[in-house]
């Protein structure tokens, strides 16, 4: 009994966390043209509009329901995901309109390849059998906890289990309730979601973002760009050289919001810019280039919401950079579309500090 349990968890784990994530993905993703619906594209883009979604409609719940029902965001998200994965697929094509086609590397690009794969491999490990314990834990874990046994969010303070009023300081970033999500839907208990299972998720979507960046970067050179790729994570690994350093809260703090935000957020804007510099970088835009440049944006839009659900100074913090990046760009490329397409972007984000502001009256 205890076995097949244990089974039906895994499964649960897998559906929830991967497999939904990853088929939602396709609806961003059918802007693009088939040889650019790649797999790696297609998780991001599925994980970026999944907390999105969720933050859009977890933010309602909170604040007009009595006591946050955590049990109406469950069904409202469930029924939402399910949705968005089916049209995505219907509208990709199934699974014939995604390019699974690999390109044969070289010997050199195959060696760096091994390399990054036996360090991501290493970092998992140590991740997932050595729970390092945090102070914030007695606050992030234990609401993530309360929500899943109450069905109420930020209701009941962490540190004495009594009512408080909503913490408006915390309260708008749902990353903790998603976890809860995760855990009410695969049946385990949030704190080994948290410890165990967040590293497994959030380190190889970090690394899957800064090789995406790096690629463009490296404009499309797989050899340097492997060996990038192992240069990142060798200091991932040794750059524990204090308690705030970004590698130690990949490693040590993955599930924290302020983690997801340093750690995957910025390179996925670095990485969303330097596809806009190849879209907008030639003399005259390409008509079949359209699709792809929706994407982007919208891209960028689904990475504003996802700050907002790290933390409400993530939410703040997002602006300014897209800012600079939208500015130097548009200078740099001689194109003032992409400097008003990068205000339109943060509009989300306005409301978000209208929102914050207001309930900290």
């Amino acid at each position: 009994m205890q076995a097949m349990t244990g089974v039906v968890k895994i499964i649960g784990i897998a559906i929830w966390m991967f497999a939904v994530p990853f088929s939602v993905g396709l609806l961003p993703c059918a802007l693009l043209p088939k040889e650019k619906r790649t797999p790696g594209v297609i998780c991001l883009a599925g994980y970026f509009l999944t907390f999105a979604v969720f933050e859009l409609f977890a933010l309602p719940v909170l604040l007009l329901t009595p006591n946050g029902d955590f049990h109406l965001l469950t069904v409202l998200f469930t029924i939402a995901s399910v949705v968005l994965a089916v049209t995505g697929l219907v509208l990709c094509g199934g699974p014939n309109g995604l390019n699974c086609a690999r390109r044969r590397p070289g010997r050199e690009e195959r060696i760096f390849w091994i390399i990054f794969a036996a360090l991501l491999l290493f970092e998992l490990y140590m991740s997932f059998t050595h729970m390092f314990f945090d102070g914030d834990d007695a606050y992030y874990v234990a609401n993530s906890v309360i929500t899943n046994e109450t069905g109420t969010m930020y209701r009941i303070l962490p540190y004495t289990g009594g009512t408080t009023d909503l913490d408006i300081r915390h309260a708008l970033a749902m990353f903790p309730m998603w976890i809860s999500y995760i855990a009410g839907m695969s049946g385990m208990h949030p704190a080994n979601v948290t410890h165990s299972l967040m590293p497994l998720l959030m380190i190889p979507l970090t690394d899957l973002t800064i090789c995406h960046a790096a690629r463009r970067f490296l404009k499309g050179d797989g050899t340097k760009t492997a060996a990038f790729m192992c240069g990142a994570a060798v200091l991932q690994i040794f750059g524990n050289v204090s308690i705030y350093t970004p590698e130690t809260f990949l490693l040590m703090r993955t599930w924290q919001g302020k983690s997801i935000f340093v750690n995957w957020i910025i390179p996925a804007v670095f990485w969303i810019y330097f596809v806009i510099a190849d879209l907008y970088g030639a003399e005259k835009e390409k008509t079949e280039d359209r699709g792809e440049r929706k994407f982007v944006w919208l891209m960028l839009v689904l990475i504003n919401l996802t700050s907002g659900l790290c933390t409400s100074m993530a939410a703040i913090l997002i602006i300014g950079l897209l800012f600079l990046c939208g500015l130097y760009m548009s200078i740099a490329l001689r194109n003032r579309k992409i400097f008003i397409n990068t205000f339109l972007v943060c509009v989300p984000n306005y409301l978000y500090v209208v929102l914050l502001a207001a309930l900290l009256k």
